[in-house]
């Protein structure tokens, strides 16, 4: 696995406090320790991803996506976006689609934002609950035989887990579902793995 960058701790930090209901976005691969790497696709699709999560999370704050009442964060694998996080207003949710579909390089936007009204962004508990979980399945898939742990990314919202990613075939991707749903804590696991011969990932 490549390494690209490293990403500075106030950085980090900075995620965490924007990230209260989701997990992917406070580190991107959290295993890595803060690293942004690089997946099944070359450089040109990972760089695309990662301007498609720059540009959307700043299209985010100045919509009132990223704030205590809205927390709506970004997956990107080469150019389907997995939109996860909680709202309180299903019309928040739909702007965030609309917002998504309007950036270049975007090929699928998924919708699962969690409608709630109860929502408390201080509620760090909850969102450290979530991050454990994430943070176990991304280590669990790490050690693994036979599975390319960087190719598939994890994000948990309210104990629900949503997979984004390239599995190499079906018998793959049945581990790692296998792996997730056998954490602690997990009530849902979420796919959206798709599979390395999958004709969206030439469209």
């Amino acid at each position: 696995m490549k390494i690209l960058k490293k990403v500075p701790a106030i950085f980090a930090i900075f995620l965490l406090l924007f990230s209260t209901a989701c997990v992917e976005t406070i580190v991107v691969g959290s295993v890595a320790t803060g690293m942004i790497a690089t997946r099944e696709k070359n450089l040109s699709h990972t760089r695309s991803d990662i301007l498609i999560s720059t540009k959307l999370g700043t299209k985010f704050l100045e919509n009132g996506l990223k704030n205590p009442g809205n927390s709506v964060d970004v997956t990107v694998n080469e150019g389907r976006v997995l939109l996860t996080g909680i709202v309180r207003y299903e019309e928040k949710a739909k702007i965030a689609s609309e917002l998504a579909w309007k950036v270049l390089g975007v090929k699928e936007v998924i919708d699962e934002i969690q409608l709630r009204d109860d929502f408390h962004a201080k509620d760090i508990s909850r969102a450290f609950r979530d991050y454990s979980i994430s943070l176990e399945i991304e280590s669990k898939l790490l050690i693994a035989r036979k599975i390319s742990s960087a190719n598939y990314q994890v994000t948990t919202v309210g104990k629900t887990v949503y997979l984004l990613g390239v599995a190499s075939d079906s018998a793959e991707m049945q581990k790692v579902l296998s792996i997730s749903s056998q954490v602690r804590g997990v009530e849902k696991v979420v796919n959206h793995v798709i599979l390395a011969s999958d004709s969206r990932r030439n469209g």
